[in-house]
């Protein structure tokens, strides 16, 4: 992915140095000079940071370059967070802007509740769930789907260990 020769256009278009957007990035002055010369070629999940930090959409970047995008393992991170374990799978902008993906795992109990700006939709691979949006309950069991307004406040419980997928779909940019 030969993206360097862009994002220093960019970066110089609005006047940052290789320095500060290193800063900003979390990375050292060297790795920005090595993408931005082709001497490396950023992990899809450094380049999403790297257009984050220049509101540049990432995929004017990868859309330029390559019809072919593969994430490899080591470059999806990971969060956990009690009982979630979450796999981003395709940030925020490698296809779209405003969608994300995401594989999860979640042990048996209860999520917090939340809201959130922007459409979910989820589907359970295995385990049983009970889904709380709003004022409705329902169960969800594996192979089961739901869509919904994330403005709504929801939360889960996990009635067994539950593996599921998620699109998000962002309505901010």
């Amino acid at each position: 992915m030969q993206v360097g020769p862009d994002i220093r256009d960019v970066r110089k278009s609005i006047g940052y140095t290789i320095k500060q957007l290193a800063e900003k990035v979390g990375v050292s002055y060297l790795t920005i000079q090595r993408i931005e010369t082709g001497k490396i070629s950023p992990s899809v999940a450094l380049l999403s940071e790297i257009a984050h930090q220049l509101k540049y959409p990432i995929e004017k970047f990868l859309k330029q370059k390559e019809s072919l995008i593969t994430i490899k393992a080591n470059d999806q991170p990971i969060i956990n967070s009690g009982n979630l374990k979450l796999r981003l799978l395709l940030p925020k902008g490698v296809i779209d802007g405003k969608i994300s993906v995401s594989l999860g795992e979640a042990k048996k109990g209860e999520f917090i509740k939340h809201r959130n700006e922007g459409f979910e939709l989820i589907y359970l691979i295995k385990g049983r769930c009970v889904f709380n949006y709003g004022k409705k309950v329902q169960e969800i069991n594996g192979g089961d789907m739901v869509y919904f307004n994330g403005r709504t406040m929801h939360s889960v419980i996990a009635l067994e260990v539950s593996e599921f997928f998620s699109v998000y779909f962002h309505n901010k940019e």
